[in-house]
């Protein structure tokens, strides 16, 4: 802080000695050796990876039995090692849903030919997955995402191009991005019409199969009903065969096109939840205080007679994000600051869980100081090199002690602390993947809270390529690598929770 002003100095004297006294309190904690990082141990981590992708949990897929028996699972450790229910019994459950279409599908344009067009669902159009049901009937109006003409959006139907969205995140539908903002803008419905020169055919059936109730778990689409970010409006698509009529008769002022829209779509909704606890604080206020450590416990189940186990996606965050708790149990020492830990799930259909909670956050965002997620921390990166996108090839024998860490563009601060706790830890690195690089940064739930204005960071450890397949299985995780990933999120959360400065979050100058 700023030197009181002399003639204040006998009335601030006393609140400057104290700042001092607990300036020198937060600095000799911090510099002091961290108890608990011990307990966190290789052994235990194989242990733990090895139980969370066996067969018992089938792949952990959203919706199902073997994800709620995880969540028991990482409850009972929360609980045995000390740390308090942030939500009822540790879960903060939310509804997830499928979709399947309805009967009454219907789409009706006046204006373009001299009778009503009917079109046909499943050939012509389809209602996005995530649509509400309902009827709406009114003009239709062409929009161009310039933002030029959306302002006489009230009582209208927007038609707009695919692919002209505002959405910058990978994660979420785009078409409920764009339904979300003309929604704003006063429109009571959205067609999304394909490029009309697309010439592809069958476009408009492929989106049908979202709807199709025999699916194997990992490809089925699924969203979360309480969610702010979905337009409340019907959305449809249509083929690229008839938006080329369709925007020509738009594009005429003096025809009046007009159109009755039937959005029929039928929810199945499910309870999953994320798994939450609590280590409280010792300081009486800033205990108030959050420091957020996440990993996603699902993964993508079974499907054709194969598991996909899901050991580095995600059982090696999770088993070092149960290593942690454990540390924090046995430690001797608090933090001044609470630490949440939090496992997600639905991550892999699109961040559900860690976008939930920011939604309906345990603690204000704005007393979330900062977050850490850990997702594939424990194999050695392996790929070819994504040259459009900057990422050079990376084989595995040059990767037994690296790690990925992303975010740090959005908070130096982060970047200086993780490398400084990393001084105990003994990694290799590499801040980096923040822009481009087929946007890795949004791809895990650290996004939910970047995209909040709250430093975040992604420990990655790589792609490689078992990802996503049924050979990414317990046997080739790197355990002593994911034993020093483990050490670091904690002492690196430990440090940042008892320091009485918080790190600040920037908005980088460079965006890609």
């Amino acid at each position: 802080m700023s030197q009181p002003s002399p003639r204040l100095w006998p009335k601030a004297s006393a609140f400057l000695l104290f700042f001092i006294a607990a300036g020198l309190f937060f600095t000799s904690a911090a510099q002091g050796p961290v108890t608990g990082v011990d307990s966190i141990r290789m052994d235990e981590l194989r242990e733990k990876v090895t139980y969370i992708a066996s067969e018992k949990f089938k792949g952990r897929g959203n919706g199902t039995r073997e994800l709620n028996m995880a969540a028991d699972y990482i409850a009972g450790i929360f609980e045995k090692n000390g740390l308090k229910p942030a939500a009822n019994r540790f879960f903060q459950s939310f509804e997830m849903y499928t979709s399947l279409l309805g009967t009454n599908n219907d789409m009706r344009i006046q204006g373009v030919t001299t009778s009503a067009w009917k079109l046909s669902v499943r050939t012509d159009f389809i209602p996005e997955r995530w649509s509400v049901s309902g009827v709406v009937s009114g003009p239709m109006l062409l929009v161009e995402r310039s933002g030029s003409n959306t302002s006489n959006l009230k009582g209208k139907i927007a038609v707009v191009q695919e692919g002209q969205g505002l959405s910058d995140d990978p994660e979420f539908p785009e078409n409920a991005a764009t339904g979300h903002s003309l929604e704003a803008e006063g429109a009571i419905g959205v067609v999304v019409v394909q490029d009309p020169s697309d010439r592809r055919e069958a476009q408009i059936a492929s989106l049908a199969e979202a709807f199709r109730d025999d699916l194997p778990t990992r490809l089925v689409p699924m969203s979360t009903v309480d969610s702010p970010e979905y337009p409340k409006i019907p959305v449809v698509v249509v083929s690229a065969d008839v938006s080329r009529r369709l925007i020509q008769a738009l594009m005429n002022p003096q025809n009046n096109v007009e159109a009755t829209i039937t959005a029929d779509v039928n929810r199945k909704t499910f309870t999953t939840q994320n798994v939450i606890g609590l280590v409280e604080g010792k300081d009486p206020e800033l205990k108030k205080e959050v420091m957020v450590l996440g990993a996603h416990y699902d993964h993508d189940g079974e499907a054709y007679g194969q598991i996909w186990y899901g050991a580095d996606d995600n059982g090696s965050g999770t088993a070092a994000l149960l290593e942690i708790a454990e540390a924090f149990g046995i430690g001797s020492m608090k933090p001044a600051r609470s630490v949440l830990l939090c496992a997600w799930a639905g991550e892999e259909k699109g961040l559900l869980g860690s976008r939930y909670y920011v939604s309906h956050a345990v603690f204000p965002l704005n007393r979330t100081v900062a977050m850490f997620q850990m997702d594939m921390i424990g194999r050695n990166e392996e790929h070819g090199a994504y040259e459009s996108e900057g990422v050079p090839e990376e084989r595995a024998s040059d990767n037994g002690n690296t790690l990925n860490v992303l975010g740090s563009a959005y908070s130096p601060d982060l970047k200086a602390i993780i490398s400084r706790l990393n001084d105990q830890a003994g990694l290799t690195l590499r801040f980096r993947y923040d822009f481009g690089a087929q946007e890795l940064l949004q791809r895990s739930d650290q996004w939910s809270f970047l995209s909040k204005g709250i430093p975040a960071v992604f420990f990655f450890a790589g792609l490689h390529p078992d990802y996503h397949t049924p050979r990414d299985t317990a046997a080739k995780i790197n355990y002593p690598k994911l034993e020093k990933a483990a050490k670091l999120v904690y002492l690196a959360a430990f440090d940042i929770a008892n320091s009485p400065v918080r790190p600040k979050y920037i908005k980088p100058a460079k965006t890609q």
